[in-house]
């Protein structure tokens, strides 16, 4: 029986009988070789681009503009959760140690589930943006607002008693209740529900504060919304 020959391919050369043989190359495998070192050379020229950019200095605006989004909710644009309960925390200490009164205000917007399922998130985004606005036009300077627990936006009020605070959250709820959410949905009208606490009445720290709060809230939910709770 004859022996069968055994082929063995490689770049460039092949082998027959255990003899190497020189193959020339072609124009197809020059072009192959090529477009190889060219996709090898644009990938690096990316590479070293990115790095690039990635060094380039930031100017003082950029850093500017880059730290407020890391404190700010992207869609209402007041402080994120985590920055606002900070803010508590340091104004709760400030108040102990000038034994000064504080407020706090959650709020959240009734039926948001329900406006989700019948408009779509979108909606409910402007919602929210529409009623951070309302907030913004009803607080002083010194007060601090924020979101916290999702969609539940809140209003720290320093040196202030519950009496006063509870004013400015019937005005809220009125404002929200009477306004549009946009020029293009004037028949949308929607309502909010209150929880309003102080400091040192209903607690002495942050947590239990903001705690207190979203029960009041809570209750005033349970009693059909559209209303601001006090204890």
């Amino acid at each position: 029986m004859s022996e069968k020959k055994t082929t063995k391919f490689t770049t460039g050369k092949f082998e027959i009988d255990g003899k190497w043989a020189s193959v020339r190359e072609t124009k197809f495998t020059k072009m192959v070789l090529e477009t190889r070192f060219d996709r090898q050379k644009f990938k690096e020229t990316r590479q070293k681009e990115m790095l690039d950019r990635q060094r380039k200095p930031m100017s003082d605006e950029d850093l500017e503009e880059l730290e407020r989004k890391s404190l700010r909710d992207p869609i209402t644009d007041l402080y994120n959760q985590r920055t606002f309960l900070r803010k508590l925390e340091y104004e709760i200490r400030r108040a102990k140690r000038y034994k000064r009164p504080l407020s706090l205000l959650v709020m959240s917007v009734d039926n948001l589930s329900q406006l989700q399922r019948q408009y779509g998130q979108m909606i409910v985004d402007e919602v929210q943006r529409c009623a951070s606005k309302i907030v913004g036009t009803c607080i002083r300077d010194v007060d601090i607002s924020g979101v916290c627990n999702g969609t539940r936006i809140s209003i720290i009020f320093p040196e202030t008693y519950s009496s006063r605070a509870t004013i400015v959250a019937e005005r809220i709820r009125e404002r929200i209740k009477q306004e549009p959410i946009n020029s293009e949905m004037r028949h949308l009208r929607v309502t909010a529900s209150i929880g309003v606490v102080s400091f040192p009445t209903h607690a002495r720290d942050e947590l239990d504060l903001m705690t207190r709060a979203v029960e009041f809230l809570t209750k005033a939910e349970v009693e059909g919304g559209d209303r601001v709770h006090n204890g």
